[in-house]
C-alpha cells in the first residue's frame, strides 16, 4: 500500500512513518523543510496549506491513504480536497481529545461543572472554539479548531475519513517534555517534590508515542468507512501515581510534597480519561509497549537531554 504521510517528520508522524515501511508499505513524506530521505521515505518539500504542494505530493506518491498529521484549521482539510480533484481517498486524520466538552471544563474555557469521564466518542465536544487561540504563543493557536477539522473531513464528498483523537502524547522526542521538570528535580539530587494539592488526584489520559502510532498504523491499515476513535493508553494514573513512577523507575529516594497550591490554570475537579474500546474492538487494537517500557525509554531521553 502507498501512504502519503502529511506532517511525516514530526515527533509522532516520524514513528508512524518507521512502523508503516516495517510493515512493508511505501511511504511519502510531505512536510515543509527541506530534506532528502529519512531511511527508505522519500521527502516532498510543501506546504499543507498550499494546493500546488498537495496536488504535485499526491501526483507524485499516488497514495492508496492520506495520514494528515497536521490538519489544525478547516482551510487545511479543504486545501486537500481541492487537490485531489475530485477523486475519492481514504484519509486518517489525527484530531485531539481536547475536542471533548470536558477540556473545556479541565482548561477553565467555560464555567461549565465537570462532567463525568472516561469520554467516549459520543460525549459532548466542546462549545467554546478556538480553544488557544490568546492562550497560547504558537503560530498555530489562532486557527486552531479540531471540531471543525473533523466536522468538514467527515463531510467531505471526496474523502473517506477516520479520525482518531489522541489522548496527551509523550515519549522519545516530545515536544511538549511532559516529565522533563521532575525528571529535572530528580536528576539534580533534590530532597523533596511538590505538586499541587488540586493536581495530585487528577486524572488524565496519557499515553506513549509508540503506541499512539500503532493505533495510526492499523486505522490506516484496517479503516474503510468514515469513524470516530479514541486513542490511548488503557492504564491511567493520578499525576501523584505518575510521579511515584518516575521516582521507582529513576531510583529518586527523595520525598513527594503535596503542598496547598491549587492546580495552575485547571479544574482539577474534572478527570480527562478516554474509553478506547471502540477502536480495540472494531480494529483490534493493542498497545506495542507497556508502561514500563514506555517510561524506561521515556526516561533516558529526557536525561540524555539532561546530560
Amino acid at each position: 500500500m502507498k501512504v502519503l504521510i502529511i506532517g511525516g517528520t514530526g515527533f509522532i508522524g516520524s514513528v508512524v512513518a518507521r512502523q508503516l515501511s516495517a510493515n512493508g508499505h511505501e511511504v511519502f513524506l510531505l512536510h515543509r523543510s527541506k530534506g532528502g530521505k529519512t531511511g527508505t521515505c522519500p521527502h516532498i518539500q510543501g506546504d499543507c496549506g498550499n494546493v500546488g504542494d498537495l496536488r504535485k505530493a499526491i501526483g507524485g506518491a499516488r497514495p492508496d491513504v492520506v495520514v494528515h498529521m497536521v490538519a489544525y484549521s478547516q482551510g487545511q482539510v479543504a486545501a486537500l480536497e481541492d487537490a485531489l480533484d475530485g477523486r475519492p481517498m481514504r484519509a486518517v486524520v489525527i484530531s485531539s481529545s481536547d475536542v471533548y466538552k470536558g477540556y473545556e471544563v479541565l482548561a477553565r474555557l467555560s464555567d461549565a461543572a465537570p462532567l463525568a469521564s472516561p469520554f467516549t466518542e459520543a460525549s459532548p465536544l466542546r462549545d467554546v472554539l478556538y480553544p488557544y487561540r490568546g492562550r497560547l504563543d504558537a503560530d498555530f493557536a489562532n486557527d486552531y479548531e479540531k471540531i471543525l477539522v473533523e466536522r468538514s473531513a467527515l463531510q467531505s464528498p471526496v474523502l473517506k475519513t477516520t479520525v482518531l483523537r489522541l489522548g496527551m502524547v509523550y515519549g522519545e522526542n516530545d515536544p511538549n517534555r511532559r516529565f522533563a521538570e521532575p525528571l529535572r528535580q530528580m536528576a539534580s539530587g533534590a530532597a523533596s517534590i511538590e505538586i499541587p494539592k488540586g493536581c495530585a488526584d487528577l486524572r488524565m489520559c496519557k499515553c506513549y508515542v509508540g503506541n499512539v502510532a500503532c493505533g495510526i498504523v492499523l486505522a490506516t491499515e484496517k479503516s474503510q468507512t468514515n469513524n470516530v476513535f479514541n486513542l490511548s493508553d488503557e492504564w491511567v494514573y493520578t499525576e501523584l501515581e505518575w510521579l511515584r513512577l518516575l521516582a521507582k523507575k529513576t531510583g529518586w529516594q527523595g520525598e513527594i510534597v503535596t503542598a496547598d497550591d491549587k492546580a495552575p490554570g485547571l479544574d482539577a475537579r474534572q478527570h480527562f480519561v478516554l474509553d478506547t474500546s471502540r477502536i480495540r474492538e472494531s480494529l483490534g487494537y493493542v498497545e506495542l509497549f507497556g508502561v514500563d517500557q514506555s517510561l524506561e525509554r521515556t526516561i533516558e531521553w529526557e536525561l540524555g537531554r539532561l546530560r
